[in-house]
């Protein structure tokens, strides 16, 4: 475990990254709900902002640290390149981003849902649905490498994410939508990644 985390801050730009990424991202987002929940009298409201933050952060996060990597002639960290334990590392790397981003958003999603003592049900719709539209986001993400591209689609998934909450709030869908979610972030993982490795590995030993 301890080479896992190890090789994925090998692909942060810097320390204070991990500060940023650890400490301040859950801080922004509590801090922002709990701003919200003095002007906002309405739990479901505060739940559904809650993985919108999550969703925003997290894509633009990813700028920081994977960004171009889905395509064949990505220039990202190309002194890491020159080693001869950069594949694995990558997949180290990858294995560690995909844990820590369902620990961050479990953690995050489950401290709010129990301050504003939501039902079960709908809180675990709020995590797994925002990391099923996360994963769905850096499948697309991945292919740019410049912040415009990164601010434009994680402006229309975040817009596509809310549209669907309020669908899945007004016709009470919470139990289906999670399941096939859940069913579906494990084949897009998968999918994510066999391409993305695909992309690196053509890259690498042209």
């Amino acid at each position: 475990m301890k080479k896992c985390i190890e090789s994925y801050h090998m692909f942060f730009p810097d320390r204070i990254f991990s500060i940023l990424l650890y400490i301040v991202y859950p801080l922004i987002v509590w801090g922002i709900l709990f701003i919200e929940n003095i002007f906002v009298n309405n739990s479901y409201i505060i739940l559904l902002t809650a993985p919108a933050l999550v969703l925003f952060i997290e894509c633009m996060a990813d700028l920081f640290v994977f960004a171009g990597y889905a395509k064949k002639d990505s220039g990202r960290n190309e002194y890491l390149k020159t080693s001869v334990r950069y594949m694995q590392m990558l997949k180290r790397a990858f294995v560690s981003d995909i844990i820590r981003r369902i620990l961050s958003i479990l953690f995050i999603i489950f401290i709010v849902s129990s301050v504003l003592k939501a039902p079960f049900n709908i809180s675990i719709f709020a995590a797994i649905s925002v990391n099923f539209f996360i994963t769905a986001a850096l499948c697309i993400l991945r292919f740019f490498d410049f912040f415009t591209a990164y601010y434009f689609i994680t402006s229309i998934i975040l817009l596509l994410y809310v549209v669907f909450c309020i669908i899945v709030f007004i016709r009470n869908l919470f139990i289906l939508a999670s399941i096939i979610m859940a069913v579906l972030s494990i084949f897009l993982i998968l999918f994510h990644t066999s391409i993305l490795f695909k992309a690196i590995k053509e890259g690498y030993y042209d």
